[in-house]
């Protein structure tokens, strides 16, 4: 590594700053300090702060970890770690050839073959707390490291391993050939050290000459407030050891999950939760404390509120990785309906029932003074009117058998005029009946009954 600046600051951008703000920012800044261009006297060193700065910034992975642990979260990265996956065609276009070769004859170009040992992926479950403060976590790893008795080189006590006389400590073996006017050089792995490069005479008895031991180390890492669900932190040489003894070892990445949390279901920044509330708060409205991280809050829930609304209560979710201000909390409201009432809460829920039902009654205005006065007037007289239609129509008809022929015409009409009187009276005291028997408020004379419970009336013992 080079830099020992913050990376942010290299490249001159907010800790906070998306992809392309940090692209933009590299692009400018590379063209100003091309040393084979700038006329800047620290312009080579300016250029490779540059390129690891930025290296790292652009990889969401190594942002992570150099976020959770500074530079510590780097350690033992190699320049080819830090710059090999920049897309220079993306970055430069047509010029991206030569700054690709200015990277390779600056740092190197990439080692092929190498000896690193292989990288470990696990996953650490963190809580909703952690992710809400940050802090460090301990994680346990158990991986194979450099045996305890032999320090990694494979070799008993008191002896070293040697470098082995067939290859020269290479480990390969060069046979040329000669095909007619062709020579032909084949490589392959040395059958003596079988490809280490070294010869061990006295194994280790330990780990029989391996180098290594299965171990279990606890590492101390930093999570940043607010890390996203699936974010990688990498842990520098803490993964499989290299397949040569004292090669270096691999690094160990961390996929961050979330643990479940009962009061809460995360998505990103944002927190869901259920709030239980009873008919009368619903109706009414109420304000009421809910939990959130960290504490409690007041929420306000307006009247008329229906089940599966949902509330949302702004800043009392998680920070916003890598920006400003926290997430929300969003409430779907779930409507408790109690299942045991008692005598005066089964009395109130039926007079509620019955002024929302909708009956005659309330059609024709029975919450008003006035309209219950009209529908007593006009039970009281239906009947009659009812009486005097159906007796004036028998009589009608009556009357007509007694015309002389000579009023054939008017008994006729009369005795149609009858039947129309009688039939409206008949009907008039049906529908009387029907409203007679509408039931009326409980408490006013009217007859009650419960489902599955036969009738009772009021001030009659059952």
């Amino acid at each position: 590594m080079t830099v020992a600046r913050d990376y942010y600051e290299v490249l001159g951008v907010p800790r906070d700053a998306d992809t392309k703000t940090i692209k933009n920012a590299f692009r400018q800044l590379a063209r100003r300090y091309h040393p084979d261009t700038s006329t800047e006297p620290d312009a080579e060193q300016r250029f490779k702060e540059l390129a690891e700065a930025y290296g790292v910034l652009s990889d969401p992975a190594k942002r992570a970890s150099y976020d959770a642990q500074g530079s510590a979260g780097l350690a033992g990265a190699t320049a080819e770690n830090l710059w090999g996956g920049i897309d220079f065609a993306d970055l430069f276009g047509s010029g991206a050839p030569a700054f690709g070769n200015l990277f390779e004859r600056l740092f190197g170009p990439a080692a092929a073959g190498s000896q690193r040992g292989e990288d470990v992926r696990l996953d650490l479950v963190v809580s909703l707390d952690e992710v809400l403060t940050g802090g460090n976590h301990a994680v346990a790893i158990r991986r194979p490291g450099p045996c305890p008795r032999c320090a990694g080189s494979g070799s008993g006590p008191g002896t070293a391993p040697r470098r082995c006389p067939g290859c020269g400590g290479t480990g390969q073996q060069a046979v040329a050939s000669r095909y007619g006017g062709l020579m032909v050089r084949q490589v392959t792995t040395c059958p003596q050290c079988r490809g280490r490069g070294r010869v061990i005479d006295q194994p280790c008895p330990a780990c029989a000459a391996s180098g290594t031991a299965v171990r279990e180390e606890t590492v101390t890492i930093g999570i940043p407030p607010g890390i996203p669900e699936g974010a990688t932190l990498r842990l520098a040489g803490h993964g499989m050891p290299g397949p040569v003894p004292g090669s270096p070892p691999g690094d160990a990445y961390l996929s961050i999950r979330t643990r479940a949390d009962p009061r809460f279901t995360r998505s990103g920044a944002d927190l869901r939760s259920d709030l239980h509330i009873g008919v009368p708060d619903a109706a009414l409205g109420v304000t009421t404390a809910v939990p959130v991280p960290g504490g409690q809050a007041r929420v306000r829930v307006p009247p008329g509120t229906r089940p599966g609304s949902v509330l949302r209560v702004a800043g009392q979710g998680l920070p916003r990785y890598g920006g400003h201000g926290r997430g929300s909390l969003d409430l779907t409201v779930i409507l408790d309906v109690p299942r045991k009432l008692s005598p005066r809460q089964r009395q109130l829920y039926d007079q509620l029932r019955a002024e929302d039902a909708g009956t005659i009654t309330a059609g024709m205005g029975g919450r008003h003074p006035a309209g219950r006065g009209l529908m007593t007037l006009t039970l009281a007289l239906l009947p009659v009117i009812g009486v005097f239609s159906l007796a004036g129509g028998i009589v009608a008809i009556a009357g007509s058998h007694l015309l002389v022929t000579s009023a054939h015409y008017a008994s006729g009409g009369l005795r149609v005029w009858g039947w129309v009187m009688a039939i409206l009276g008949a009907t008039q005291l049906l529908a009387a009946a029907v409203l007679l028997r509408q039931p009326r408020e409980p408490g006013k004379g009217s007859a009650v009954r419960e489902p599955g419970e036969r009738t009772r009336w009021p001030g009659r013992k059952s």
